[in-house]
């Protein structure tokens, strides 16, 4: 399992300037690690899939046209946006392993409105000797 960490660690580095996010998924004998991700509505996702088991496996991704063999000691890849928030299942049929993606809205700040000066409205109340 050391081994697992150490390359989930080496390929889940991605570069924060990147318009994608960069995301690796290990098959082991237990299943995919992660079991879960979260993305933002909008994003690219690179999805990098390898195995630490003999059997061959793979990596579907419910909607999204995503199918990628999990072989020991090889990396396969495959990119897909994330347009709708929900949650999105991978699994392979033949292991009946399962994860879910989960896409949030992502918050998008908004500018604070324009503030008036007291000075600038003109109904603002002025003294009758100042008339």
């Amino acid at each position: 399992m050391k081994g697992v960490l150490l390359l989930t660690i080496f390929f889940s580095f991605s570069v924060w300037a990147q318009a994608q996010r960069e995301v690796s998924v290990i098959v082991t004998a237990e299943g995919y690690y992660p079991k879960s991700l979260t993305v933002f509505q909008g994003e690219s996702v690179k999805f990098y899939v390898t195995s630490t088991v003999e059997a061959p496996d793979c990596f579907l991704l419910q909607g999204h046209e995503v199918f990628l063999a999990a072989n020991k000691g090889k990396i396969t890849e495959a990119q897909t946006k994330f347009e709708h928030t929900g949650v999105y299942n991978y699994y392979c049929p033949s292991s009946k392993h399962q994860g879910k993606v989960t896409v949030l809205k992502k918050f998008v700040p908004q500018a604070a409105p324009a503030r008036k000066m007291a000075s600038e409205d003109p109904a603002v109340w002025v003294p009758k000797e100042y008339e």
